[in-house]
């Protein structure tokens, strides 16, 4: 069976028949769908796809689409809708993005609810940026930032730049270590470039853009990966791909040693990741692993699914 476990609908340009139509091609069997729900977002890129999305997208096609929701835990009502829709059908909580901690009551609130339904939490970890902190010590970066500064006081450039502050989502390893200890029996699935830059021993501070180059050593992710059973990843996105593609070697023995551990996703984004990783010469079992038998691992249940 062949899961894709990390999927949106109406997201990047892919909407439903668009969707169903890359799980033909590809012949995937089905997909775990999610939302992006967040109660007051900020200025900050945001793409809502509501549980309203998800759900009629499962009920066209109820074989091929497992529907996940992650109300926005800053919500009053949070926890009470995880298991309104829980009782619908939901088969997850997911994509979890909030700018909450993860020691926030109100995180930890939610985790408490999912962890009662047994169902998984797929989650996205995400640096916080903000113009008016240097990314080095150079000069030339203390000069930009004191001049974007500046400009970010008058209009019209004032609105644009707000968006340059992010305050991140779901930092930070600290406090994800603490909530894998203090929810032993939720499986929690990572995801986000904050997440799989760490890979890498040597991994960049406060960086948007992709690292580069050779994996250095091995990153906080895999202790944490190794030394909690309910913490899993997936390798979907740009951040995924290319925390695998950068380093070949590196990928090898990473998915040999966490064949167990890591799904298969995209995140809508379409780059070649079956090429490459079919590419990687891996064992029979490390594919079965990765390309759905943990996925399925995680959701209770799992219907039949029939490939056209």
């Amino acid at each position: 069976m062949l899961v894709d476990s990390h999927m949106h609908v109406n997201f990047n340009r892919l909407g439903l028949n668009d969707l169903v139509s890359y799980l033909d091609r590809e012949r995937i069997d089905c997909c775990w769908l999610l939302t992006w729900e967040e109660a007051h977002p900020g200025k900050w890129p945001y793409q809502h796809v509501s549980i309203e999305e998800v759900f009629d997208a499962h009920s066209k096609y109820p074989s091929r689409i497992i529907p996940m929701y992650a109300p926005d835990p800053a919500a009053d009502d949070a926890a009470i809708k995880l298991e309104s829709w829980y009782g619908k059908g939901i088969r997850g909580c997911g994509e979890l993005k909030s700018t909450l901690n993860w020691d926030s009551p109100m995180v930890r609130r939610l985790l408490a609810t999912a962890a009662k339904l047994g169902v998984p939490v797929v989650f996205h970890m995400e640096e916080a940026r903000s113009i008016s902190t240097p990314r080095s010590s150079a000069i030339h970066d203390r000069l930009l930032c004191s001049a974007l500064r500046v400009a970010a006081r008058t209009y019209p450039l004032k609105n644009r730049l707000e968006r340059l502050n992010f305050p991140g989502y779901m930092l930070d390893f600290a406090s994800l270590e603490r909530a894998l200890n203090d929810f032993p029996q939720l499986n929690l699935v990572a995801h986000g470039l904050m997440f799989w830059k760490n890979i890498s021993a040597d991994a960049p501070l406060h960086r948007e853009s992709l690292p580069t180059g050779p994996v250095t050593g091995e990153g906080i992710i895999w202790r944490l990966l190794r030394e909690h059973p309910n913490l899993y990843a997936d390798i979907s996105g740009s951040s995924g791909f290319n925390a695998l593609s950068r380093d070949p070697v590196n990928a090898r023995a990473f998915l040999t040693t966490f064949a167990d551990k890591v799904l298969y996703g995209t995140d809508n984004v379409l780059v070649g990741q079956r090429g490459f990783l079919d590419s990687l010469g891996l064992s029979s079992r490390t594919y079965s692993r990765l390309y759905g038998e943990n996925a399925c691992s995680l959701i209770s249940s799992p219907p039949h699914f029939v490939r056209p």
